[in-house]
């Protein structure tokens, strides 16, 4: 009797979070600029924190009140300070929340509730040359009186160079609870790559899912742009060489399949940057930048996604010239599409960041589509009409999913069935990653049992080269170990409590 307890009390609680609701309706991103959503009909200007070229991400609760958000800074003169931060819902770094994996690119990094823990959410970060591979670290809020604490940091999936992409993309799993990450690798000519990389986020943590090898074979994939629509059934992917390609998505299994490609439009680089997707899935906009013989000039462009011709239904809504650049594209939580155009001051700082003082009606505004789902003219587009309140827009927007998208219904994982097994599955282990342009090691176990941890160092030779002691508050343990002035080698981790060890290894080179 009390196992059957057990279960239903477990069936009842995993319900519980797969019904807990987050929303994106806090957006930031630019240089301090901010929306507040939380009034669909009227949103207004906010604050952040941030100052990036390009990616940020968000979460709010289910009344739409931040929670906290990450983005990738990048100073100039440009340095090596690539690395990404998590900062907490006072604009304020998070504790733990420096050093996170990144490199100030443009969709590299999104945030994932945690179907096991509603006080936890995954933050999800890709790294291309500095840092290569797909990372995750893992927030718990029930720290700081709310606003948090990094509690895992930079645990690496996968092997590196195999994983490098600027296109993290994720969707509620079907069952309403769990999530799918979807990206594609990044390779650089004359190496070509149809390869797409997926993880299911459970509440037994992050799983790898098989490769699937589908659409065409591209190089210089690191420009792709991936993007579910509004109800995930269908996963588009924009590739800078002039391509676009639909796939039906089967959020019971996370399989890609029906692949649909539209390409060879008629400018001149086709060099597309950016893109999203009416609400109705009846309009795709995207942003076409560097054409015209001098690379001057950028075009936005609405397709008709039923149209007998995609590629002939293209609607030019926008020609901008130098020093305009279309930038990233954005369906908001009110299902309006939000474009950012950057205004570039030549001669100052290139287009990594806002090193200037000065701003213009263009870099303190972004501009909307009030109606996507209507076609040309009748869209009504307004450039320059929402006023980000004296902050600065830059090429990036928000990578955020649907949140509030529920379960598949009618499909064959419509209802969540939770047992013993689910949760005796959930791993105990030690994972270690090393960061050549840090020298640091990233060290995150999780499942540890014990309160007071004795951490230990090793060399190969087994000689003791760092030890620390403490107590846990919880069962996860994370370390960012500097191993500045240390020789090259393999390295050995012990770390151990009053009732259990766990070891590791790992090199620096």
């Amino acid at each position: 009797m009390r196992i059957i307890i057990s279960i239903v009390y477990l069936m009842l609680a995993f319900s519980t979070l797969s019904s807990s609701q987050n929303t994106d309706r806090y957006w930031v991103f630019g240089d301090s600029a901010a929306i507040d959503f939380r009034n669909l009909t009227n949103p207004i200007p906010a604050v952040s924190m941030v100052r990036s070229r390009g990616t940020s991400a968000s979460i709010c609760d289910s009344l739409g009140n931040l929670l906290f958000y990450c983005s990738t800074p990048r100073t100039y003169p440009l340095t090596q300070n690539f690395n990404a931060y998590i900062s907490n819902k006072n604009h304020e770094l998070m504790t733990s929340g420096d050093s996170i994996a990144g490199e100030a690119w443009y969709q590299e990094m999104i945030i994932i509730p945690n179907p096991g823990n509603a006080n936890q959410y995954y933050v999800f970060s890709a790294g291309e040359l500095i840092n290569p591979g797909i990372f995750y670290s893992v927030v718990d809020l029930s720290y700081n009186g709310g606003l948090g604490k990094v509690i895992q940091k930079n645990v690496q999936l996968g092997n590196g160079v195999d994983l490098i992409c600027d296109g993290i993309s994720a969707v509620r799993h079907g069952n309403g609870r769990d999530w799918w990450i979807v990206v594609r690798k990044w390779v650089y000519f004359p190496m070509t790559t149809n390869d797409f990389f997926s993880f299911l986020v459970t509440p037994n943590g992050v799983n790898a899912m098989p490769v699937q090898n589908i659409g065409n074979l591209v190089d210089n994939g690191g420009f792709f742009r991936i993007k579910f629509n509004k109800t995930g059934t269908h996963i588009y992917n924009a590739v800078a060489q002039g391509t676009f390609e639909r796939f039906d998505f089967d959020r019971c299994t996370g399989i890609l399949s029906n692949q649909l490609t539209y390409s060879n439009l008629a400018l001149n680089s086709n060099y597309y940057f950016g893109f999203d997707l009416s609400a109705d899935e009846s309009k795709l906009y995207a942003t076409n930048i560097y054409q015209t013989a001098n690379g001057d000039t950028s075009y936005f462009l609405q397709f008709d996604l039923n149209a007998p011709n995609f590629l002939a239904s293209a609607d030019t809504l926008g020609v901008y010239c130098n020093p305009l650049v279309t930038g990233l594209v954005q369906r908001g939580p009110d299902d309006k599409i939000y474009l950012s155009i950057i205004s570039l001051i030549p001669d100052t700082c290139f287009d990594y960041y806002y090193c200037y003082e000065s701003s213009d009606s263009a870099s303190t505004h972004i501009s909307v589509v009030n109606s996507p789902d209507s076609a040309g003219i009748n869209c009504n587009y307004q450039p320059f009409s929402f006023n980000l309140g004296g902050h600065k827009a830059y090429y990036g927007l928000p990578n955020n999913p649907n949140y509030e998208l529920g379960s598949l219904v009618g499909s064959p994982c419509d209802t969540l069935t939770v047992g013993i097994n689910e949760v005796v599955g959930y791993k105990k282990n030690i994972t270690i990653y090393y960061d050549r342009s840090w020298q640091s090691a990233f060290i995150n176990a999780k499942g540890f049992q014990g309160k007071n941890f004795t951490f230990e160092l090793y060399n190969i030779n087994g000689q003791l080269i760092h030890q620390q002691q403490g107590v846990l508050d919880s069962e996860y343990y994370t370390n960012n170990l500097s191993m500045v002035g240390l020789v090259d080698g393999m390295y050995i981790v012990k770390l151990s409590t009053e009732k259990e060890i766990l070891t590791g290894k790992f090199i620096k080179r």
